[in-house]
């Protein structure tokens, strides 16, 4: 990989990149997301929202090459009181990208800011058994096997 990487909050001027960015990542590993293309119509508006509510809950970081996004890392605490130490993240990585460290780098940057946040007690996440980049990479970095889901995904 050429060129050098950026890894910084996400804002609501991002809206359109971030959109483009989940396109591309949902065509590329369709059979590692939760969503289809089919099923992914947001509008720039509805995704500026969704940008500002990381602000109030939670993280949202964007991996940036020569002026492109291209990788996300969400992270939401739970909205619940009793699960409120709790949050959850996903990230995405755009196939050319990927195998360049950039994972890493988002994760430590979320791991680095989570423990500057004192109502984050516990990062959990879901992921496809058959992806095997990213849960290698979650091993790495000291995530733990709580349990699978089985026929949870058709």
């Amino acid at each position: 990989m050429e060129s050098k990487i950026i890894i910084r909050k996400g804002v609501a001027g991002d809206a359109e990149q971030i959109i483009q960015h989940t396109k591309t990542v949902l065509q590329e590993n369709p059979f590692v997301m939760g969503t289809t293309i089919e099923e992914f119509s947001v509008s720039v508006e509805e995704e500026r929202e969704w940008i500002n509510i990381h602000d109030e809950k939670g993280l949202l970081l964007v991996a940036e090459a020569e002026g492109q996004i291209i990788g996300l890392l969400n992270f939401k605490r739970s909205s619940h009181k009793k699960f409120s130490q709790n949050g959850t993240f996903s990230m995405s990585i755009q196939e050319k990208y990927t195998n360049n460290g950039i994972g890493s780098l988002l994760m430590n940057e979320l791991l680095k800011w989570a423990k500057k946040d004192h109502k984050v007690e516990k990062i959990y996440l879901e992921v496809f058994a058959n992806n095997d980049r990213a849960i290698h990479l979650y091993q790495k970095l000291g995530f733990l096997e709580e349990g699978r889901k089985k026929k949870h995904v058709k």
